[in-house]
């Protein structure tokens, strides 16, 4: 691994000093080391220099520590984000095609005007301590690229089911009147090259301590997290009781809006959750329901004759035609109905019941009737429609399929770091 020489360090801490000296010491440097080798990608060189801006970005933009082993776990970061994004642009290569300098102006002044930053004050504020705005630029050039490989090779084979949308607003009208809560994410992975647990122990510890100093969330999850939602700045979203993970959700629970979790040790490496807010949604559920009666005078037939009915009963479009030929076997529309307006029997007969699904019947005076589910919907503020869902869905596979993609590509790189 390339040492992260005293001289470095020096020159590091001088850069973030004052705007003149910091300047022309910055450029100074930059004359004497740009041909430096820190690391080969394949066939592309990561220099001292870019290695240095990277460093020196880090440290202008999260307020991280000075001391050298602060240095030193941000240059092995700024190693690691830079060898992928290096991958990724060759990547894209492959496909021939390029990210032009105004796809890349745009998505950096996006990214600046999202966090209330003016670009030209941003570009002003690096250049006072040395650090080129290329370095901005190279990395949103790299997640732009990336992004375009993601969507066009995995875009198209990911198919969300109707069941999978199903189980997940069963789930979330499961647990629609627990609290929401809003969090942000950053795991620090236990991998070798930072000594595994310990070191992303120590990562996690230096990520809240940096937070405690002022350094915003987005830009440490961007630069340092290992999850998936590390291009979203950490932010995952709002999330109900029991959607993340047990170590995750227990910790959650106990925290309010607006503080910063400790490490939290799970199999893998530490998280770093942050609570920006929580509330509960008011919510109900609207079914549209069909009745399906078997009159007879032996009810215990009536409901065997309801149990078979089951699996040959399967769309409220098709059931009136279905039972036309049925002795004794009659269907009625329920309509639109609140579930706060059916009774606690109904409601244990519908709630597990698939849409276009018959539930188990139940005794009525004259024979017995099961219902059918032809729709349900959660409403209420805060709650998803099914496109929304969906979309959540798609996203979540796209972003495990990146980093799938990723690591083989880094399995296969010829890499040689210095």
């Amino acid at each position: 691994m390339f040492k992260f020489s005293q001289k470095m360090v020096q020159t590091v801490i001088a850069l973030t000093l004052a705007c003149g000296t910091a300047l022309s010491a910055s450029m100074a440097y930059a004359q004497n080391n740009a041909q430096g080798i820190a690391a080969i990608v394949n066939n592309d060189i990561i220099t001292t220099y870019d290695l240095e801006q990277r460093v020196l970005y880090l440290l202008a933009t999260t307020n991280a520590p000075r001391d050298e082993e602060s240095l030193a776990r941000l240059q092995r970061q700024a190693m690691n984000n830079l060898v992928n994004e290096r991958l990724q642009v060759q990547e894209l290569s492959k496909y021939d095609s390029t990210v032009s300098d105004n796809e890349v102006n745009r998505r950096v002044a996006q990214l600046l005007t999202q966090r209330g930053v003016d670009p030209q004050e941003m570009a002003g504020k690096l250049q006072s301590v040395g650090i080129s705005m290329e370095t901005l630029r190279e990395q949103v050039r790299s997640e732009i690229a990336w992004q375009r490989i993601i969507n066009n090779v995995y875009g198209s084979r990911i198919r969300i089911t109707d069941s999978q949308i199903e189980e997940m607003m069963d789930r979330m009208t499961a647990n629609a009147d627990k609290p929401k809560y809003r969090v942000s994410e950053i795991f620090i992975e236990a991998t070798p090259e930072i000594n595994g647990m310990t070191g992303a122990l120590e990562g996690a510890n230096a990520m809240i301590t940096q937070l405690k100093d002022g350094a915003p969330f987005q830009l440490l999850a961007r630069s340092f997290s290992s999850a998936t939602s590390a291009a979203n700045g950490g932010d995952i979203g709002y999330i109900q009781e029991g959607e993340l993970r047990p170590e995750l959700d227990a910790i959650i629970r106990q925290m309010e809006p607006g503080t910063v979790s400790t490490p939290i040790e799970v199999p893998g490496g530490y998280y770093v959750i942050g609570l920006i807010d929580k509330k509960t949604s008011e919510t109900e559920t609207l079914y549209n329901l069909r009745q399906v009666t078997v009159t007879s005078e032996d009810k215990e037939l009536a409901m065997s004759q309801l149990k078979d009915l089951k699996g040959k009963l399967t769309s409220c479009d098709t059931v009136i035609d279905d039972v036309d030929t049925m002795e004794d076997v009659s269907t009625e529309l329920m309509g639109e109905l609140k579930a706060s307006d059916l009774s606690d029997a109904i409601i244990t007969k519908i709630e597990n019941t698939e849409i276009g699904g018959l539930s188990d019947p139940f005794e009525r005076p004259n024979g017995a009737t099961s219902i059918m589910v032809c729709d349900k919907e959660l409403t209420g503020t805060g709650i998803p429609t099914r496109q929304q869902i969906e979309d959540g869905l798609t996203d979540e596979q796209l972003a495990q399929a990146s980093k799938r993609l990723l690591r083989d590509i880094r399995r296969k790189a010829t890499l040689v770091v210095r």
